[in-house]
């Protein structure tokens, strides 16, 4: 991520990389890609059932709140 802010010349990469796709109209949510927001749930459970090296742990509520905001298309926090 360091890489990307710093090519980006952002501190934050994500919130950087939101603003550079709303700038150019691209996709912001997973709505606008074709995600039913019923399948949050299940991605949810399944993000939790197949963990992968994360800095914090992996809890299905805690996924399925980011999967919320990703579906919504609001910045990261």
């Amino acid at each position: 991520m360091e890489r990307i802010a710093r090519a980006l010349g952002a501190d934050d990469a994500p919130l950087a990389l939101h603003r550079l796709a709303e700038t150019h109209c691209a996709p912001l949510s997973l709505r606008e890609i074709g995600m039913p927001e019923s399948g949050l749930d299940r991605a949810a459970e399944l993000a939790a059932a197949q963990p992968y090296p994360n800095p914090r742990p992996l809890e299905r509520a805690a996924l399925r709140g980011l999967l919320d905001a990703a579906f919504h298309g609001r910045p990261p926090a």
